[in-house]
């Protein structure tokens, strides 16, 4: 048995992909798991936002289980090959069985442990906390190989603690550049076991990054007039320098090069790409058609369709449009929804009034055109409730109003900061214009408390009044090529969406047409939302089953339900054990695949459509 970290490392087998190593004693499975992966926690410990972090980062092999449901006998936790332990609260009897399964060689990821299982991590106990800051990820390490050296933003306190025989993945810094001390990512070996130490909150972090700060909710902070969440990035949240880095995604990606790496003493792990087939960028294209006409919007429609694109129109005004055009428009692959207008109590919005302003705008679509539901949604100017039905600061309260009326996707989080206060606080135009949230994936909501709210947020991230007012359009779409070239070459992976408004168009027409040019040029689509709440909505319900390890071939079922149009990707470590993937077999038949790198490691990656079951066997050999 190897005992010593530095004989452990050396026999890593470093190419090109994540290496395991058998140790004997380590833990044999008793039973059969339905899922590799175990989430301990409960829907208000940010539990099921873990599994939504999982779910973007395509680990769709997990079971999600509260502590008061879970058997801690060590016979049950040894059908898990990783079990994910969120920031709750255990008992010492817990706290015990969780020992005796790292002990026995189970693998542990515990976010902001503090003063538990420092023995199992190789910590000293917390000595204080900060508030906010930054880490840098050690990229010298397996876990840190292929993801960025700049030092990162989080938003969440974070537990101080010193080494005690582990190894630093991460370390804290008071701010940009000035390191802290203190580690921020851990891993530890603990008898034939592995455990990863998150020393802050990743889940929660990842939350208040891409949704805003919940204090500020239901304030008005950035001196543009209305209620809207970009208030929530005001009074420094966001470090402007780093928007073209997607820190918030960067930090998923830390979680999962750790599961990848804990899984490598287990077996492979099968995971879904972020994007439809084998893309590495998506465009949507939105326009808020306010108060002009349907003889205004056909035109536009018409323009794109040239180039192959399609487009949502959130209608403000019904009665300028006709059931004959919407008909023709959604015929033709457009979207048709609604552009609620609480603009009356922009500056105070209420809980009652803004989803009366939903519910009249989705009687006005029934009643006018026949589209039953609003399931994706942009809000005329952008406005947000901040206070729940109690008048409490809540700052997912607009999210929750869109959930209860059946909405699936929100594209009201917008980068326009003109005539702030606070200057350009959401960060620089053109070029070097990134995601001010931190991220370029679509993904659910979650309330401070750390609830799951069934609703998507999408970022608009190339907004065409931010460019018009300042008479830019060369800016307007450069700020979309660096989105794009960034997610297609620099791996600073992006969904994209633009805003083109109808009554603007006098303004977007050519930079548009230009945008569209370069993505068909690149080979990537230009869909409506609702195509991609289709396709991430497949994605996400898709998952990992029956997965067994043995004579060097990975077996397990990928079960689909939800049928769409476009293909998932499977990724399969190329390299395992030191062995090279040969061949993979999806229902007994040979299937194609290519090899494609990803933050560092190689990955075979094959496509299936959604909407079925497959048997795959993936066969490594020397």
């Amino acid at each position: 048995m190897i005992t010593s970290m530095k004989q452990r490392h050396k026999i890593f087998l470093l190419l090109t992909g994540i290496a395991t190593i058998c140790f004997s004693g380590s833990i044999q499975a008793a039973g059969k798991a339905d899922a590799p992966i175990l989430i301990l926690g409960t829907q208000d410990h940010f539990a099921g936002y873990t599994g939504e972090i999982l779910k973007a980062e395509g680990f769709n092999e997990f079971r999600l289980q509260p502590v008061t449901a879970v058997d801690f006998s060590l016979e049950y936790l040894k059908r898990f090959d990783i079990i994910i332990l969120t920031a709750i609260s255990l008992t010492g009897q817990q706290e015990n069985s969780l020992l005796a399964y790292v002990k026995a060689g189970g693998n542990l990821i515990a976010f902001r442990p503090g003063n538990r299982l420092t023995s199992v991590f190789g910590i000293t106990g917390a000595t204080g906390t900060a508030n906010t800051g930054y880490i840098a990820i050690d990229t010298s390490t397996l876990i840190g190989k292929g993801l960025l050296p700049q030092t990162l933003q989080i938003h969440t306190v974070s537990d101080l603690c010193q080494v005690n025989g582990c190894k630093t993945i991460a370390s804290f810094y008071n701010d940009e550049k000035t390191l802290a001390n203190f580690p921020a990512v851990v891993m530890n070996y603990y008898g034939a076991g592995h455990a990863v130490a998150f020393m802050y909150n990743l889940p929660q972090s990842i939350a208040f990054t891409r949704q805003g700060n919940p204090l500020l909710a239901g304030q008005e902070k950035d001196g543009i007039k209305g209620l809207r969440a970009m208030d929530m990035f005001t009074n420094g949240w966001v470090d402007t320098s780093k928007n073209r880095l997607n820190h918030a995604d960067e930090q998923m990606r830390l979680l999962s090069h750790c599961i990848e790496l804990l899984s490598s003493y287990r077996k492979p792990l099968p995971r879904l790409w972020y994007f439809p087939d084998t893309l590495n960028c998506l465009v949507t294209l939105t326009n808020d058609g306010e108060f002009r006409n349907e003889k205004d919007f056909e035109p536009q429609f018409s323009d794109i369709e040239t180039k192959g694109a399609n487009m949502a129109l959130y209608i403000l005004k019904t009665d300028q449009v006709s059931k004959s055009s919407t008909d023709a428009w959604i015929k033709r692959g457009n979207e048709i929804s609604g552009h609620p207008d609480d603009t009356k109590e922009a500056e105070h919005p209420a809980w009652s009034d803004m989803t009366n302003a939903i519910e009249t705008k989705a009687r006005e679509l029934n009643n006018r055109f026949g589209i039953t539901q609003m399931r994706t949604i942009v809000n005329h100017w952008f406005v947000w409730c901040g206070v729940n039905a109690e008048n409490k600061m809540d700052f997912t309260a607009q999210a929750k109003i869109e959930a209860a009326n059946k909405i699936e996707m929100d594209i009201n989080y917008a980068h326009y900061d003109n005539n702030s206060n606070q200057q350009h606080f959401l960060g620089a135009m053109g070029l070097e214009q990134g995601n001010f949230n931190g991220t370029g994936l679509p993904m659910k909501f979650v309330d401070e408390d750390g609830r799951l709210v069934n609703i998507y947020q999408l970022l608009n991230n190339v907004y065409d009044q931010q460019y018009m007012e300042h008479k830019d359009s060369v800016g307007f779409y450069e700020c979309f090529k660096g989105l794009m070239d960034r997610s297609i070459n620099k791996e600073v992976y992006s969904y994209i969406t633009i805003k083109a408004h109808n009554d603007e168009y006098f303004f977007s027409k050519k930079p548009l047409s230009q945008m569209l040019e370069y993505a068909k040029a690149k080979s990537i689509p230009v869909w409506t939302p609702v195509r991609l709440l289709d396709f991430i909505t497949a994605k996400n319900d898709a998952g990992f089953s029956a997965l067994r390890w043995s004579d060097n071939k990975l077996s397990f079922q990928l079960k689909s339900e939800l049928a769409c149009n476009d293909k998932l990707s499977i990724m399969l470590p190329s390299l395992y054990n030191g062995k090279k993937l040969k061949a993979v077999t999806v229902d007994g038949v040979n299937c194609k695949f290519f090899i494609k790198q990803v933050k560092g490691f190689d990955y075979a990656f094959l496509t299936v459509t959604p909407g079925n079951t497959y048997s795959m066997v993936a066969n490594y050999t020397n």
